[in-house]
């Protein structure tokens, strides 16, 4: 080796030398010269790429320490096969691996990045844009918001926050007004001065509360529309949960919301599942819960006060993602530890991104045009579904007898399906569509270390996840018409079924205790026992 190093040394001297001036062999050494000159500023440009690629790949934290070292160890003997080749006849070979190994180590650091930067993202403080809808009587003549710079705009202070008066600041800067303002304590007090006291002309309403109202009060919709939309928007701090130990058992609040569009913090959440997950047995149990369930929710009115009451649960996002989670803790008795927040945009991205899911329908139903604009077919069984069908799945209700029930073990469904596809080797081949989808469509206050440990465990044992799931049931109503305490009015609510309730805590202690279980099986085991003691006491 040593002689091949001298030689090419000498070669080099002819590097900056006239080839006019140079004989035949001259020449030729010249030419060696060149060539390894250019195989070594390549195993240099290698070595710089490899450098940035090994940063990246330590920074991004995903990759068990055997296949990292792996990883290092096969890079510097490329580096260094590739350097000594360049003082041997094999100079070719090394050129050629060299420019090889520096194009796939440009891919990863690349894909690395965007995990990276994915990472920070779902996980960073996002921006929250709120919509505030200018609601007239239907009848009303004006057509813009110049039209209503002499009406007098009502709010209502308790419900709606600050959100009402930062879209009327809004309006008096852009038209250099100042308006003539009302506020209320309570929707039926504000919908009275529009409707028939002419007290006021327009309502400024959160868009969320907007949804409530129209969904509560059938002649609110009949009698008025939006004029226009004002957005504001702000950024919200997301508090970040606590890390967990490698093997902890830890409880997660997946929330779907019923928006499109960027992901916000607020709004009534259509889809509220507690995910109990347990890395240590792989054991995953899903407990879905009706989103009328009538049970105690809480907000802050307009000073910071907390209101507290009995309303439905999805109104608990409306004042944010937190709210939901609050509720559902005192509901359950236990700590939830994270939440997964994803919207109907982020729903139909994600699935598209994994390249589409196949979902388990326990009944044959065709979904209604509330659900989605096309009606699709499901049949009881196996169902393949792009984002598109797969969010007509998951948000149908109408078509079935049980309602809401059915339509929570329907998501829970399409949740395991896409653990299922998102835990595959599939997902490798889609990773940037995946990274793309996720991006803007979802957020959680999981640390980024805690996410990173749980791929990271993933990588190095591909053990398949027992996905469990249980869906809480409520009680038969003659009337279902509950009064809203903490939103005001009254509206459609279920009461829970508490034996449901007391189930769904004692499969989430069961994972939590590492127990591996069929849920199934749990509860004819739980119910079996029940009749036995109850027949012991008859006897």
């Amino acid at each position: 080796m040593s002689g091949f190093f001298t030689r090419t040394n000498r070669d080099m001297k002819y590097i900056f030398k006239s080839s006019s001036k140079l004989n035949k062999k001259q020449l030729k050494r010249k030419k060696r010269g060149i060539s390894s000159l250019i195989g070594i500023l390549l195993v240099i440009v290698e070595l710089i790429i490899s450098i940035l690629f090994t940063y990246e790949i330590i920074k991004l934290n995903i990759f068990p320490l055997k296949y990292l070292a792996m990883f290092i160890i096969v890079i510097i003997l490329l580096l260094l096969y590739n350097f000594t080749s360049q003082f041997t006849k094999s100079r070719g070979i090394g050129k050629f691996l060299s420019i090889l190994v520096s194009m796939l180590l440009v891919f990863g650091y690349l894909v690395g990045s965007k995990v990276n930067w994915t990472l920070q993202g779902i996980t960073s403080n996002i921006t929250k844009t709120d919509s505030i809808h200018l609601v007239v009587l239907k009848e009303d003549t004006a057509s813009s918001i110049a039209d209503t710079l002499n009406y007098t705009y009502g709010y209502n202070s308790q419900h709606d926050g600050d959100l009402p008066v930062k879209a009327i600041d809004k309006i008096n800067q852009e038209n250099n007004s100042s308006l003539n303002v009302k506020t209320y304590e309570n929707w039926e007090q504000i919908t009275n001065a529009l409707y028939e006291n002419n007290d006021i002309q327009l309502i400024a309403i959160n868009s969320n509360i907007y949804k409530t109202l129209l969904e509560e009060d059938e002649d609110f919709g009949s009698k008025t529309r939006i004029l226009d939309t004002i957005t504001i928007t702000t950024k919200v701090a997301i508090e970040k949960g606590e890390v967990k130990q490698k093997d902890d058992c830890f409880i997660m609040y997946i929330s779907g919301n019923d928006d499109y569009g960027t992901i916000s913090d607020t709004g009534r959440s259509d889809v509220n599942i507690l995910a109990v997950i347990n890395p240590e047995t792989r054991q995953v149990m899903l407990i879905s819960t009706p989103r009328d369930y009538y049970i105690n929710i809480s907000r802050p009115d307009s000073s910071g006060k907390i209101i507290t009451g009995l309303d439905k649960l999805t109104h608990a996002g409306n004042a944010g993602t937190k709210y939901s989670m609050e509720a559902l803790s005192n509901l359950f008795g236990v700590d939830v530890d994270y939440f997964f927040k994803v919207n109907f945009d982020g729903c139909v991205n994600i699935i598209d991104a994994l390249g589409g899911i196949t979902v388990f329908s326990d009944v044959d139903f065709i979904n209604g045009t509330d659900a989605a604009p096309e009606r699709y077919h499901f049949v009881k069984g196996a169902n393949e579904c792009d984002g598109a069908k797969a969010l007509a799945f998951v948000r149908e209700r109408e078509a079935f007898a049980a309602g809401d029930l059915q339509r929570g073990k329907n998501q829970q469904a399409a949740i395991s399906a896409m653990i299922e596809k998102a835990t595959s080797p599939a997902i490798l081949t889609n990773y940037s569509a995946i990274l793309d989808a996720v991006s803007d469509m979802m957020y959680t206050n999981m640390p980024t270390e805690s996410i990173q440990q749980l791929i990271k465990d993933q990588l190095s044992d591909a053990t398949p996840w027992n996905v469990q799931s249980y869906s809480l049931t409520f009680m038969p109503e003659v009337n279902y018409i509950k009064p809203l305490h903490v939103y005001g009015g009254t509206g459609w609510a279920c009461l829970p079924d508490y034996d449901s309730v007391n189930m769904a805590i004692k499969l989430i202690q069961k994972t939590q205790n590492d127990e591996i279980f069929n849920v199934d099986e749990v509860i004819q085991e739980i119910e079996n026992l029940e009749n036995s003691d109850n027949t012991s006491v008859t006897n």
